[in-house]
């Protein structure tokens, strides 16, 4: 028996925030971070905006640029685990730590941090490559996610000057920063508060507000505005300290409840589908052999589903739990997805997370509790022997079992680190080796259907 869960109502009421409060704990995975890194940075950086007044439009592009100010971060990740070594998401948390205006520390830096794994000589090469080219590697690595940060948020439809701030977060000061070196009021004011509120927000989470708020004091008038280390006073260390001792929830309201006034945007359909897809970009960015992976399955899911007789609704409910299915893949580490042999005990256990992390991060969004079921059992097997929770046939909900097949088919007919792409007729062969197993016979029959029709064109567009 299939289970059929009827689609959640639409989510008109939803706003903007409330998605982008719930993505950003993928974003938090992807850095590194403590999931509620970019929620605690939000708060930090309004608390910076009240004291100095900014202007109702200040405040609302920068609330939205520092909910998404690690958007593009996954870019980078392929790059930084090639030139690092090791697990991507700490080189990442580490990197916006150093100082790589001094060629001495950032070695330093580098020895102890980043390839922890690796023998003793393979560590002091890539020291001193990081020696000779400290500078222009992080110069290209910060380019490539604020490149792509940007342009993620004026797709979405934040604004320019949201896009700017999320473009220039790596900028000091003194003109150390990256990419461009800007200095002074060259870099937006807006990029100056996020710059200086994510460095608090890592500090406090390490060494308490206080801690944080003597590091922000000793690089004041360096990487930080001087303005902006004075705004950092008791009233924020005692705030930072509430704000630390808060769970995810607590964040989530917090954040909700800080909104500007008259600022709030609501997620009607069109911008749920313009968040999906930024997201599914953020997702597919991650390596270079899944590069447009939600996409191919999405369009496939989407056409499987209509041979199934899906409604419209439920069509629209399936692409963006298609489109979001991976999205706890940013909790994975590029030594992981990227491996070219076989993966270790402890490295599948870390694959077999990502629904669970797909999952938790999607229900926190009014609206999308049925659709992070569907996304999150998109590895469940009719057998019981899937994951992550081992459901078994009448417990897998239709939409999952389709985009289980899309996923599969998805990813034996393109590369893997460890193979080749297999040829359409041979991944179909080795599929049918598991139907009414692990695989949804009806779903198998219409993917055969979809292959054999030979259908083209893009299907995304065309569930309205």
């Amino acid at each position: 028996m299939t289970s059929r869960t009827p689609p959640t109502p639409p989510a008109e009421a939803v706003r903007v925030s409330e998605v982008l409060a719930a993505l950003s704990f993928a974003l938090d995975l992807t850095e590194g971070e403590p999931m509620g890194h970019s929620l605690r940075t939000c708060l930090i950086g309004m608390e910076l905006a009240d004291h100095l007044g900014l202007s109702l439009q200040d405040r609302r592009d920068l609330y939205y640029a520092m909910m998404l100010k690690d958007v593009g971060c996954s870019s980078s990740s392929a790059r930084v685990h090639e030139l690092f070594g090791g697990d991507d998401r700490l080189a990442q948390h580490w990197l916006k730590l150093v100082d790589w205006g001094n060629t001495l520390k950032a070695a330093r830096f580098g020895l102890k941090h980043f390839v922890p794994g690796d023998s003793l000589g393979e560590r002091a090469r890539r020291v001193a490559m990081l020696a000779r080219a400290g500078s222009s590697v992080a110069t290209e690595l910060v380019e490539m996610r604020s490149t792509r940060g940007a342009s993620i948020v004026r797709r979405l439809g934040l604004g320019e000057r949201a896009a700017e701030a999320v473009r220039s977060i790596d900028e000091h000061w003194d003109g150390s920063g990256r990419p461009r070196g800007a200095r002074g009021d060259e870099i937006p004011l807006l990029s100056r508060i996020i710059c200086i509120s994510q460095i608090l927000e890592v500090f406090a989470m390490v060494h308490g507000p206080r801690g944080a708020i003597q590091l922000a004091q000793s690089k004041k008038g360096r990487w930080f505005d001087p303005a902006l280390v004075e705004a950092c006073d008791h009233r924020l260390e005692q705030r930072m300290a509430l704000w630390c001792a808060l769970n995810a929830q607590g964040l989530r309201d917090a954040v909700r409840n800080g909104e500007p006034d008259g600022a709030s945007l609501l997620a009607g359909p069109g911008t749920l589908d313009r968040i999906a897809l930024g997201f599914a970009e953020v997702v597919d960015a991650k390596s270079p052999f899944t590069a447009s992976h939600s996409f191919r399955v999405t369009e496939m899911a989407l056409k499987i589903a209509a041979r199934l007789g899906h409604g419209t609704e439920q069509l629209i409910e399936l692409r963006r739990a298609a489109l979001l299915h991976d999205i706890g893949k940013l909790y994975v580490p590029n030594s992981i997805l990227d491996k070219p042999g076989r993966l270790g005990p402890e490295e599948w256990e870390t694959v077999r997370l990502h629904p669970y992390y797909t999952q938790r991060i999607l229900e926190h969004i009014r609206g999308f509790e049925n659709l992070a079921v569907i996304a999150g059992a998109h590895h469940e097997r009719l057998d019981g022997r899937g994951y992550f929770q081992g459901l078994r046939a009448e417990q897998i909900p239709l939409g999952s079992r389709v985009i289980a097949t899309a996923d599969i088919y998805d990813a034996l007919t393109t590369a893997r680190p460890y193979r080749p792409a297999l040829p359409e007729e041979t991944a179909v062969q080795l599929m049918e080796r598991d139907r009414g197993i692990g695989l949804s016979g009806d779903c198998l029959d219409a993917l055969a259907d979809v292959l054999q029709a030979g259908e083209g064109g893009e299907y995304l567009g065309r569930v309205a």
